[in-house]
């Protein structure tokens, strides 16, 4: 429907196209007879005028102007054979730039159908794939905040292993000493108990003396590496955990 509409001399249908010879080439054909024969036919009449005058003058030259006449024809018929050679020749010539334009039209019609329809397609394309670029992109965008939460968390667990790994090593090694002062005072109380029943006034005394500096030793050191508070190591804390003293061997 669009080729026909940018050719309207194609007659608007395809027997149209096929009666009247591809939109026009029988009428322009039959143009170029008319003109032909109109050239032609004022020739004609002077010919016939000029042979009506020259019999009525003498009819005796009848003969002889039908021998010139016949001659004439003869070269005549050379001459319009020739004049016809080279007016197929031009209306071959017409005939192949007129079909060449047609050509290049149609070409050109065809070309900016193909346009349109490929600017279609690419719109009816667009309309489908937006929906789904968005649709991928409120995924893509919850993905990412998922992946910063999650991160968030693993720093937080991170940092809470430290505290503990922190503060177990910091109990380690308080319970590192306080087994240090308790096997002191023990090598003490029993270097006490051998020295013998003549010593053991003076071993009573050691004794009370070591078990005075135990347990001041023991309330002395757990009040300084307990007194410190765990989070921020430098206010006191709030809850404080002793250890269980243990039975002085006599």
């Amino acid at each position: 429907m669009a080729i026909e509409a940018q050719f309207p001399f194609c007659g608007g249908s395809q027997q149209d196209w096929m009666d009247y010879g591809c939109g026009g080439l029988n009428q322009f054909f039959n143009v170029q007879q008319q003109k032909q024969q109109q050239q032609m036919q004022p020739q004609q009449c002077n010919m016939h005028q000029l042979q009506n005058y020259q019999l009525q003058r003498n009819p005796n030259l009848f003969f002889d102007n039908t021998l010139v006449s016949a001659s004439k024809n003869s070269c005549s018929s050379h001459l319009s054979m020739g004049s016809l050679a080279s007016y197929d020749e031009k209306q071959r010539q017409e005939i192949d730039h007129y079909i060449r334009l047609q050509n290049e039209r149609l070409r050109l019609v065809l070309q900016e159908q193909k346009r349109q329809q490929l600017g279609l397609l690419l719109k009816k394309l667009e309309s489908k794939a937006l929906p789904i670029l968005k649709q991928k992109d409120e995924v893509i965008a919850l993905a990412a905040k998922r992946t910063g939460e999650l991160e968030e968390f693993l720093k937080k667990l991170e940092f809470e292993n430290q505290t503990w790994q922190r503060m177990a090593q910091e109990n380690e090694a308080m319970v590192i000493s306080l087994n240090n002062t308790i096997e002191q005072l023990r090598e003490n109380a029993s270097g006490c108990l051998n020295n013998g029943a003549e010593d053991a006034e003076s071993c009573c005394d050691v004794s009370g003396r070591a078990e005075e500096g135990f347990l001041d030793a023991a309330d002395d050191i757990p009040r300084k590496m307990v007194m410190a508070c765990k989070g921020c190591n430098s206010r006191n804390s709030c809850i404080l955990f002793l250890p269980v003293q243990a039975p002085l061997l006599m």
